[in-house]
């Protein structure tokens, strides 16, 4: 039996972290919530196919910078950032960065699907490159 691959939710609204935790599982995905970028890096990392769906402005530590802290740790998972209220500056910054898409909340299922997908290749073309084939 094969795992379903894990989606990592981080997002400091708490409607949205429900929202994906109804709406992932529906789709063939295993979820996890987590309410901002502080609450992922204390959490255990998981093993297999996975991609975080993350939101640019939070408190405490935006989704940029959760991103950088990321590579700078050497956790390539590919993320896909959202955003409903962020300013000019971190759009951009957003999309500048190597994520592998930017969806604009309120986004519909088949915009997140799709950029699930995209996720997904990401992280297997790494994982094929990184054992050299």
């Amino acid at each position: 039996m094969t795992t379903p691959a894990l989606i990592e939710v981080v997002d400091d609204d708490e409607d949205v972290r429900r929202m994906m935790l109804m709406v992932l599982p529906v789709h063939g995905f295993k979820a996890r919530a987590h309410a901002g970028g502080h609450a992922y890096l204390k959490a255990e990392r998981s093993s297999g196919p996975r991609v975080m769906l993350l939101d640019v402005r939070m408190p405490e530590m935006s989704g940029i910078e959760l991103q950088m802290r990321l590579k700078e740790t050497g956790d390539d998972i590919p993320v896909i950032f959202m955003s409903g209220e962020s300013l000019p500056y971190e759009t951009q910054a957003a999309k500048r960065s190597d994520a592998v898409a930017f969806l604009t909340k309120p986004f519909d299922t088949r915009q997140l699907l799709d950029a699930l997908e995209k996720g997904f290749k990401v992280y297997a073309q790494s994982r094929g490159s990184a054992s050299g084939q």
